[in-house]
């Protein structure tokens, strides 16, 4: 009986063979874990990257609404400021046009008992920048305007007005003389002037 040289399987030992299958089938896992595990650091990156993009959305709303509000704060903390200096301009800006109507009235009585012919004129030509109108009332400034107005323009005045004398539709009441008794000024007078009139006009009755 010969002996046979070329056996089936080419002569591999079969443990050879079945640990070529046995390393085929890992590799085969291997790859399939690969795949699982490349699929899953996709996801993973997926999921990251919307979390950055939701995160940056958040980030910006905040930054909106904080925006937004410290707009509202400034203008809550200015509008007070502002109001109270609208208010002081107009307050400043009536005050102004009293006090130039006031300076204006003064200086026509003013005018008119330096004999101005027609005080308005004299008025309109009058430079009032430096006649003030103090706190309580008081006007500095006038006599100097008015005197060095009619120096230079005597032409629109003539003689002052006398006391007792007509100038338009005014009399101007003359004082009285020494040793007349004053008449009765009721703008003036104190309860006891009062008092003494009426105790004068009773004994005269």
């Amino acid at each position: 009986m010969s002996e046979n040289n070329n056996p089936p399987d080419g002569g591999i030992d079969p443990n050879t063979v079945r640990e070529l299958q046995k390393a085929r089938a890992d590799l085969t896992a291997l790859r399939a874990e690969l795949k699982t595990a490349r699929d899953d650091r996709d996801a993973t990156r997926g999921e990251r990257d919307e979390a950055i993009k939701a995160r940056d959305g958040y980030k910006g709303q905040l930054e909106k609404q904080r925006a937004d509000f410290e707009g509202k704060l400034h203008d809550a903390t200015e509008a007070p400021t502002k109001a109270k200096s609208d208010a002081d301009e107009a307050l400043a800006s009536v005050r102004t046009a009293s006090d130039r109507a006031v300076i204006e009235a003064e200086a026509k009585a003013a005018a008119t008992r330096l004999g101005a012919h027609n005080p308005a004129d004299v008025v309109r030509l009058l430079d009032l920048s430096e006649v003030k109108r103090g706190e309580s009332g008081e006007i500095t400034g006038l006599d100097e305007v008015l005197t060095a107005q009619k120096e230079a323009r005597a032409y629109m005045f003539g003689e002052a007005a006398k006391p007792g004398a007509v100038t338009g539709t005014t009399t101007t009441q003359a004082p009285p003389r020494k040793g007349e008794p004053t008449g009765f000024d009721a703008r003036n007078a104190t309860p006891d002037d009062y008092a003494a009139q009426k105790r004068q006009m009773l004994a005269s009755v």
